[in-house]
């Protein structure tokens, strides 16, 4: 500052004990910046001792499982030699009959000249039923009544004649051996042994057999409410919320689509609308209002304020609304006896849309302020989204038809972070409970 000016160091210690006060929105931009990974490490740095114990417990449980697998020895597999040999000269058709070896006990034929003949071991045929045996030439032929040649030419036929028929030779099969993944999976446990099978099967479904339903449903709940205050100085706060405030009836509404297997397994999806109604009660006996009236002109012009002061008691009911719009995930079992059955089901609700309106007390001052998720200039308490919530139930099935069944789900939600921000003096949690009741088709 320029010291010429006397007035300027004045306002200087009038004003060096006051500092401004951030608006709330700077503090909701800063958290934003903030993504999951600074969370992350942040967690991370706080709980260190956790995390490197559970590397630790992590890496002995990888360890412990890769240290039975061995290297397969080389050795131990011997390669087989292949003694297929392959037929010279097979035959057209396989002879599928088979013939006994048979005798010779004709005498040696004599030709001519007295020497033995080259067909001296002449077999006779066997006559099998359904062929011609007009052209078989036994051994009780009178070698005189032909010529030599003819008798060689007649012998050579009688021996094409008369010899077995070939057969082709089939080697057995070598035997198999086992394959290293096999000789493996046999010497791993049994934790390993289903990892190595060397014949996978596919997972069984009640072969493939699905059923599915589209099911509609509406429940009355009961919500409980969870407060606690960020600071111990707001004890106080929160108790007078929880004497302004109150539970009222709440509802919900689901649309779900079911897929049944036939061994009783059930994945179940949708869509979930709830809401949660409170009654906000505000006496005051004694308060005082002030309001400011302007006065104008013939023009419009404002040409004066008044100011009116009320003193006297005030009166406030105001019913707040809480609607979310999740996504169910759930899994379930289901047994049926006859028209009736029983299923059992819990999963996960992600919320997709979280608004409020109504009125409750401030922190700063204990009167009435309002919120609306839908007004910008309204108190900025409550998140847009709750975050994952969890579901279970136990459902009644009653089948009236073919396709269609009336059901009775009691059952119970949570959401276990709280749905007011992190700049608010409060943390505020919802439990409900109730009784799904309707109707499910299949499709």
């Amino acid at each position: 500052m320029n010291k010429h000016y006397p007035l300027d160091e004045a306002f200087r210690k009038k004003l060096r004990d006051f500092a401004p006060e951030p608006p709330m929105h700077l503090w909701e931009q800063i958290e934003q910046e903030r993504n999951w990974r600074h969370r992350f490490l942040n967690k991370a740095r706080q709980h260190q001792p956790l995390v490197v114990l559970g590397g630790a417990i992590l890496l002995v449980g990888l360890s412990w499982l890769a240290w039975p697998i061995q290297p397969p020895v080389l050795q131990s597999f011997p390669v087989p030699l292949s003694t297929a040999v392959a037929s010279l000269a097979p035959p057209e058709k396989e002879s599928v009959s088979t013939l006994p070896r048979l005798q010779n006990t004709a005498p040696p034929l004599i030709n001519q000249n007295g020497s033995p003949a080259l067909a001296s071991n002449i077999i006779k045929p066997i006559a099998l039923p359904g062929t011609n045996t007009s052209s078989e030439v036994t051994a009780g032929i009178n070698a005189e009544a032909f010529p030599a040649e003819g008798q060689m030419s007649q012998e050579q036929q009688t021996v094409a004649f008369s010899l077995p028929e070939v057969r082709p030779f089939r080697d057995p099969l070598p035997p198999v051996l086992p394959t290293l993944m096999e000789q493996e999976t046999e010497k791993e446990p049994g934790l390993l042994k289903n990892l190595f099978s060397p014949e996978p099967k596919c997972a069984e479904f009640g072969h493939g057999v699905w059923s599915f339903y589209l099911d509609a449903l509406a429940s009355p709940d009961l919500s409980i409410r969870q407060m606690q205050p960020r600071n111990p100085e707001y004890e106080e706060y929160v108790q007078s919320r929880r004497e302004t405030e109150s539970n009222m009836l709440a509802f919900s509404g689901a649309l779900r689509l079911s897929m049944v297997s036939d061994k009783g397994l059930a994945v179940r999806t949708g869509i979930n609308y709830s809401q949660i109604n409170e009654k906000f009660t505000y006496f005051s006996g004694s308060e005082e209002i002030i309001q400011y009236i302007n006065r104008y002109d013939q023009d419009g012009n404002v040409i004066g304020t008044d100011t009116l002061i009320e003193v006297g008691a005030r009166h406030k009911v105001t019913h707040n609304q809480y609607r979310m719009l999740d996504i169910p995930f759930l899994l379930g079992y289901e047994i049926g006896k006859g028209r009736l059955g029983v299923s059992l089901n819990g999963g996960a609700y992600l919320n997709l849309l979280f608004r409020q309106k109504g009125d409750f007390l401030s922190p700063q001052d204990l009167r009435p302020v309002s919120f609306d998720s839908g007004n910008p200039d309204a108190y900025p308490a409550f998140k847009q989204q709750v975050g994952l919530g969890w579901y279970g139930s136990i459902g009644f099935a009653y089948r009236t038809s073919a396709n269609l069944q009336i059901v009775l789900e009691p059952h119970f939600k949570i959401f276990p972070k709280s749905v007011t921000r992190d700049q608010y003096a409060v943390t505020q949690r919802y439990m409900s409970t109730g009784l799904f009741i309707g109707l499910r088709q299949q499709l």
